[in-house]
């Protein structure tokens, strides 16, 4: 890596250039990579994820049905209305774009029945690859000379059971998952390489098409505005030049979802359709619900929620978040409607080790990060940490916060910080590896989750649904 070169200024001072003075981090040439390891996860992730899709019936998701319900109304040429009274299309406010996206597939099948249904699957199945792809080249981005990282991180993304339920059912959480790793990729190679106006405009205008496609993608705003000040912060001669980019990188994503917000505020009073999703979910269990009927504390409740819910789910809670992985099955009366019915017990074995593991991960980063830190690494890499931290923190900070409101634990609403969380848990599995073993270590890592996985269908959605396709 070249180093930055200085000039003496009139008053003998040295004066650092306003750029980076490195050899620029092609982008393209990261994404056009195809090293072997890469390659092999991709081709177990897409037999692992069609053994998954073709297994569990459509609408054996969380929402599942009424994702599909808004493609329905889009091929009939309609942009659906949200309406508290219509309990089967409780998602008519979102955002369009993950439905446009599928709808294509969707009309080549045939616009019905389950050719149709299943071929939306297929589009969330090639979108989770794309995240994968992104994931390892934003983590070789990150950390150029430690491809054990970026592979681990990539298993993680493509390999962990609840992450294959999701890209093999259809919603618009695998488009939500896209759109945050494409930007944090794009943040990442502007604290590298430094922040122009194309780059700005291309972040801009995918935080725009991600307040198309959920709101929860308003989260990358201030991320990527605290990384264009964290990148001006080293070049403080740039300020002018650093305003401008942050304007118009906010002004194209506001530009690109503000039909969408003032379609929203029209209908629902808000540009978020905050009121519409209350009116539908006020009768939802809530944290008052357990400290009032089942008398719990508030502290009480944060540990019911996280151990028992969060951390199981993180890992694979299957079905309408009721089929649990390698318990024992109680069946239910044929007449009982299935998302009443619960599989299986949150007291498997498998989840005391499970959540074993992400205790020793948690451990095992918390070192990494400080022997990464102790390091020295590059201020660029320093920053790009900064930027993927607050990502995730502003995740969780609302995972929380929704948590405080609803008792919605499910861990799939961490999915969108799927880049740092990937990178951390690689980090915490590789840091006892000695670093001429850590490609070793990397491969029997992305190895026991695929196991993981394979496992999951198997012993608990094979035998539960009991034969794969449709």
């Amino acid at each position: 890596m070249a180093r930055k070169t200085s000039k003496k200024t009139g008053s003998g001072k040295e004066q650092v250039p306003p750029g980076p003075a490195r050899t620029p981090v092609s982008g393209r040439d990261l994404l056009r990579e195809r090293p072997a390891w890469l390659v092999a996860l991709l081709a177990v992730y897409f037999v692992l994820g069609g053994l998954y899709l073709a297994t569990v019936p459509f609408g054996h998701a969380p929402d599942e049905s009424a994702h599909l319900l808004y493609v329905e109304q889009l091929a009939s040429g309609q942009l659906p209305v949200f309406r508290a009274e219509d309990r089967a299309n409780f998602e008519a406010h979102q955002p369009p774009l993950a439905y446009l996206v599928a709808l294509p597939a969707y009309l080549l099948a045939g616009g019905e029945g389950d050719a149709a249904r299943y071929a939306v699957r297929l589009v969330s199945l090639v979108l989770g690859a794309v995240v994968i792809w992104l994931v390892a080249a934003a983590v070789r981005l990150w950390l150029p000379g430690q491809p054990g990282v970026a592979l681990a991180a990539g298993a993680v993304a493509a390999f962990m059971p609840m992450r294959l339920a999701v890209f093999s059912s259809f919603s618009n959480d695998p488009l939500t998952e896209t759109l945050f790793c494409a930007v944090l990729f794009l943040l990442g190679l502007g604290l590298c390489n430094g922040f122009d106006r194309r780059r700005c405009l291309w972040v801009g205008a995918l935080i725009g098409l991600g307040l198309l496609t959920k709101t929860t993608c308003i989260l990358l705003l201030p991320v990527a505005l605290v990384a264009l000040f964290l990148e001006w912060r080293r070049h403080r001669s740039r300020a002018r030049e650093y305003l401008a980019n942050a304007g118009l990188l906010a002004g194209i994503a506001v530009a690109i979802g503000l039909p969408w917000m003032a379609r929203n505020v029209v209908l629902y009073g808000d540009p978020f359709a905050w009121k519409a999703f209350e009116a539908f979910f006020g009768d939802r269990a809530t944290p008052e619900y357990w400290m009032t009927r089942q008398g719990l504390s508030f502290r009480q409740y944060i540990f019911f929620w996280v151990p028992a819910f969060t951390i199981r789910s993180f890992w694979g809670v299957f079905d309408h978040m009721n089929l649990w992985m390698g318990g024992p099955v109680r069946f239910a009366p044929p007449e009982m409607k299935p998302h009443l019915i619960p599989l299986g017990t949150p007291d498997a074995p498998i989840y005391l080790v499970l959540t074993r593991v992400a205790q020793l991960l948690g451990v095992g980063a918390v070192v990494a990060g400080i022997r990464w830190w102790r390091g020295k690494p590059e201020a660029w890499q320093r920053d790009i940490a900064l930027a993927w931290g607050l990502c995730a923190a502003l995740i969780v900070a609302a995972f929380f916060r929704f948590n405080t409101q609803y008792y919605q634990a499910q861990a799939r609403y961490l999915y969108p910080a799927v880049l740092p969380i990937a990178a951390t848990m690689a980090a915490g599995w590789l840091v006892a590896w000695p670093e001429r073993l850590r490609r070793v270590g990397a491969l029997l890592g992305a190895a026991l989750l695929a196991g993981l996985a394979a496992h999951a269908w198997h012993g608990t959605l094979l035998r539960v649904f009991g034969k794969v396709g449709w």
